[in-house]
């Protein structure tokens, strides 16, 4: 190679290199130091308790509501007050008004309350929501609400040292939506460690209610517990549906609604099939019940008598027909069952002596006994409400499968 294609190479490299050379380094990026996290000032709600249920059965419910103008308390537990009137009980669907403290704190007492479970909500400004410092709800068909306890009613708590059951939240296909449904199921103690089949009650809720009614402000997983674990009642399985198909809900009657809707075919041809494959249980009439409470008590007595060839034990509770339909049943579900049906090991009916459906009760009872059927009576004290469909349940399950 000649020296002049050398300082040719060399200048090559030179001008290569060169502009690594001369590149400047960037600068490092400034870090913006995120801000400091500044504690909220306290307020009386970081240590409010709602509700405060005192020993003598007195609750206290307080809400922090300091821009709030007025602040309602609606509330079942004031139903089992004892020595309330039926007037008393209707005034209490508008609340009951709080008082304001200057802090801002909202409150009111009621009590003593009768041992038991209820819900409530409040109504601030007119808009209704569950209590935010309580974390137990209770759902509804198109709500949630809050849920407390009064203890004292043993029969309805959970004890420990009892064998307690397993509630579960079961999905299927719903052919009268179209959709996913969901179902509550108990299964009794013992079950899943056992190879035994199981009798089976299906409980329905009552109107505006949901699935998850009965599990817990009606507290079905715990009377069954203690009943089982006194040997009061059979180790059972108890399958609680949602008996609305539409969350558009009013109290009509006629057809299409209040127990004569698509859930009843439903539950025959849906739900009791998929239970009877899913679960270990004994599939003839005999081991099957039916209950319901208020609508469910409608859609109780329309299954029991369309289908009495699966249910052998039926319960109803605070129900019976409306007279505009009596009629129509008479020439339907009544002349169906004396055409075909089967007796009955139960026919369970209760009421409260004071429950809006107390008449009806009394007169669905009468067309019974006219078409053969010989229902057992239950007439209580109260008002249509959760403190008496659980003794209603307490009362009914012993009964089933002897």
């Amino acid at each position: 190679m000649k020296p002049s294609d050398l300082a040719g190479s060399a200048a090559a490299i030179v001008v290569l290199l060169a502009p690594c050379a001369i590149a400047q380094v960037p600068a490092p990026a400034t870090v913006t130091q995120p801000p400091a996290f500044i504690m909220p000032p306290p307020t009386p709600n970081d240590a409010l308790k709602s509700p405060e249920v005192k020993p003598d059965g007195t609750v206290v419910f307080r809400i922090y509501a300091p821009l709030a103008r007025e602040v309602r308390l609606q509330e079942e537990g004031k139903l089992a007050t004892p020595g309330l009137t039926m007037k008393q009980s209707q005034m209490g669907g508008a609340g009951y008004p709080l008082e304001r403290a200057d802090n801002g704190v909202w409150s009111i007492t009621f009590g003593p309350i009768q041992p038991g479970v209820y819900r409530y909500s409040f109504l601030v400004d007119g808009v209704k929501m569950p209590d935010p410092r309580n974390p137990l709800t209770s759902e509804s068909l198109n709500s949630v609400a809050s849920i407390y306890e009064v203890p004292g009613s043993a029969f309805q708590e959970y004890h420990s040292g009892t064998p307690h059951g397993a509630i579960a939240s079961v999905w299927y296909d719903s052919p009268a939506t179209g959709s996913l449904r969901r179902m509550h199921v108990y299964s009794p103690p013992g079950y899943e460690t056992s190879t035994a089949k199981y009798p089976v009650l299906y409980l329905l809720h009552g109107g505006g209610d949901t699935d998850d009614s009965w599990s817990t402000v009606g507290r079905a997983g715990a009377i069954l517990d203690n009943l089982i674990a006194a040997h009061q009642a059979q180790p059972m399985i108890i399958v609680m549906p949602a008996g609305h198909v539409s969350r558009d809900f009013a109290l009509r009657t006629g057809a299409g609604t209040m127990g004569h809707d698509a859930f009843n075919q439903e539950l025959t041809g849906t739900i009791l099939p998929y239970i009877d494959s899913h679960y270990r249980t004994l599939t003839d009439r005999d081991h099957r019940a039916l209950a319901g409470l208020s609508m469910g008590g409608l859609q109780t007595l329309d299954i029991s008598l369309t289908n009495s060839a699966q249910f052998a034990w039926i319960g109803v509770f605070s129900s019976g027909w409306f007279p505009e339909l009596r009629d129509q049943e008479e020439k339907t579900d009544l002349a169906q069952y004396k055409a075909s049906g089967m007796p009955f090991k139960l026919y369970w009916v209760g009421a409260g002596r004071l429950d809006i459906a107390h008449d009806n009760s009394q007169v669905t009872v009468d067309l019974l006994r006219k078409y053969g059927i010989t229902p057992v009576t239950h007439d209580s004290a109260g008002f249509h409400a959760w403190n008496n469909w659980r003794d209603y349940l307490y009362l009914f399950a012993p009964q089933l499968f002897r």
